[in-house]
């Protein structure tokens, strides 16, 4: 992940239980998913563009894998202040706009949630 070290956050990782990486001529992929301290999980992707995110998304669902909140960027809801950042609140998928834009924020925000 380039947005944000995982090890800033090692006090609520458990473990990383998988992870990949793609590259073509134009872009890098990453993707992760993360256990938490409480049994909640982070599904990560990034996409880069020369160094650049132009894509991302994290999810993070309870340990019976629902929605607490998801973060990402797709542009389809052009009436939100944080366009094209939202994110989906609960198992309803409740959109709302989003102060969190990469993954260090999203670890932050996460580990408010925890501790």
């Amino acid at each position: 992940m380039k947005s944000g070290s995982l090890a800033d956050f090692q006090d609520i990782i458990v473990s990383i239980e998988s992870k990949s990486y793609e590259q073509n001529k134009h872009f890098e992929m990453y993707r992760c998913k993360i256990a938490l301290l409480d049994g909640s999980n982070l599904r990560i992707f990034e996409k880069y563009d020369q160094d650049i995110l132009v894509y991302n998304s994290y999810y993070w669902l309870t340990s019976f894998n629902e929605l607490i909140t998801g973060w990402d960027c797709a542009p389809h809801h052009h009436s939100l202040d944080s366009f094209p950042h939202h994110k989906h609140i609960g198992s309803q998928g409740h959109v709302t706009a989003s102060a969190e834009r990469n993954l260090r924020d999203v670890l932050s925000f996460i580990k408010k949630s925890l501790v």
